[in-house]
């Protein structure tokens, strides 16, 4: 995956023989490219202090001797109560070592539910030493050699089960034992002086081999696969393993998923361009030692984060005002459409004919009147009916418990017949009314209405035909 470095990484490699300072572009084809060396001294680590740019990250790969590596069974437990644990076995092996780290190496077999841990540290002093003379200097992480070597491989080689992995770092040989992928022992061995690479390489093994199977390691006589990496070949290490005394360990090549790439001389070149490119997530850098790294980037989140939240809220705040535009255009039609509707009522109601006297009387009753009327003008005597409709008029006015329901004028017999309900008291007043009156009338009412209109808590309902004469 591809990554953007605003800045080079510098990588840092610490060996027994001094300090490497290596720096990788951000363009991947530049690769890693040696900037200087400092002697195992005060006068190097001064060196490399007044070398150092104090802003810049650094990250630290340790190939350094003195290694601690310890196995242990913890009970399998989950969050702060295992990492009370692991803290508490780290300073039990370890003491106030800080350069520590914790390895899970999965469960174990049996009934006990178990978790198996590999638990190793760096050289303490040396360690405080360097970063002495790196000062201020931000450090990005610490990772040690067996624990990168066997990330790289576990990703680029076929690894047998169990395997003894061999490494030629200078003049100092590496020989880590892995299982299942994690690095279970790891030892440094500076070579002796004027000593043949091939024999000495088989005798630190063999030694190696006893020591392993002394610690149940390894099983004794069990036929242990050892892998050197090499760029080539070579025939004198391998004549050297094929002697009677190294039977249980058999010399084999690695089997490559991604050859490692051409052009780099050495382990530790492909260490560093692993550790440049894909650091692992593990390291041995203390959480305060990592501050000074952290913060920026934690500023840089945060701003990042804030920028983000800025530009969704102006986004949701655009959407807002396109939705309240747009509820305003719709409420601003609504508007208008029910200024129109209330024109044409009121346009409609003007050219409807005011019924000012016909207050109670139904509109479609009112409207058959009128349409009754106009034809009884045409015919003649106009003024009988209005006298009567005037006089009706006032006395629905008047008595306000009378409903009047029917309305029918009979113009070939002179009369208005009406039907309705009313309370007896009400009707017998408008009776009274109308017997003052000079209208001429009759009221027509079936026995069960008679009946009813006796009762003063029940309403009657009654039909009264007027007999209408002109006005003189």
């Amino acid at each position: 995956m591809w990554r953007f470095n605003p800045y080079p990484r510098r990588l840092l490699l610490l060996e027994s023989n001094g300090a490497r300072l290596y720096v990788q572009s951000a363009r991947a084809q530049e690769g890693v490219r040696e900037l200087a060396r400092f002697a195992p001294d005060a006068a190097g680590r001064q060196a490399l202090s007044a070398w150092m740019e104090k802003a810049r990250p650094i990250t630290l790969l340790v190939n350094l001797p003195e290694e601690g590596h310890i196995r242990e069974n913890i009970p399998r437990l989950r969050g702060g109560e295992k990492s009370a644990l692991v803290k508490r076995k780290l300073r039990q092996h370890f003491g106030d070592n800080p350069f520590v780290m914790a390895s899970s190496l999965g469960e174990v077999a049996g009934q006990r539910r178990e978790e198996r841990l590999l638990l190793t540290a760096l050289p303490s002093q040396t360690m405080q030493d360097w970063l002495a003379a790196l000062g201020e200097t931000p450090i990005a992480g610490i990772h040690g050699a067996p624990q990168l070597m066997a990330d790289w491989l576990n990703r680029a080689a076929r690894l047998p089960p169990v395997c003894l992995l061999l490494s030629l770092h200078g003049h100092a040989l590496r020989q880590s034992l892995l299982r299942d992928g994690h690095v279970i022992f790891s030892r440094l061995s500076p070579a002796p002086e004027h000593a043949e690479k091939s024999a000495w390489i088989a005798e630190e093994t063999a030694r190696l081999y006893a020591y392993l199977a002394h610690q149940q390691c390894v099983e004794p006589g069990v036929p242990l696969p050892v892998c050197l990496l090499e760029e080539t070949p070579d025939a004198a290490l391998a004549a050297a393993f094929a002697h009677s005394g190294m039977t249980p360990m058999a010399l084999q090549p690695l089997e490559w998923k991604t050859p490692p790439a051409t052009g780099t001389s050495g382990i530790d070149a492909h260490l560093l361009a692993c550790l440049a490119a894909r650091p692992p997530r593990q390291h041995y850098a203390p959480a305060a030692l990592r501050q000074r790294y952290l913060l920026p980037q934690r500023r840089r989140l945060l701003l990042c984060a804030g920028a983000l939240f800025l530009l969704a809220g102006g986004c949701l705040g655009g959407m807002d005002i396109s939705t309240a535009r747009d509820l305003r255009a719709q409420s601003d039609a609504v508007r208008l459409e029910a200024a129109r509707l209330e024109a044409e009522a009121q346009s409609l109601l003007r050219e409807t004919p005011e019924l000012a006297v016909f207050s109670r009387i139904e509109a479609g009753e009112a409207r058959r009147l009128l349409d009754e009327t106009a034809r009884y003008r045409a015919e003649g005597s106009p003024e009988a009916m209005l006298n009567a409709l005037e006089q009706l008029a006032a006395l629905l006015d008047r008595h306000p418990g009378l409903h009047l329901e029917k309305l029918r004028w009979q113009a070939a017999e002179e009369t208005l017949s009406l039907q309705g309900r009313a309370p007896p008291a009400d009707l017998a007043r408008f009776l009274r009314h109308l017997a003052r009156s000079d209208m001429e009338y009759e009221i027509r009412q079936t026995p069960e209405d008679a009946s009813a209109s006796g009762s003063e808590a029940a309403d009657a309902d009654f039909e009264l035909v007027l007999h209408l004469r002109p006005t003189a």
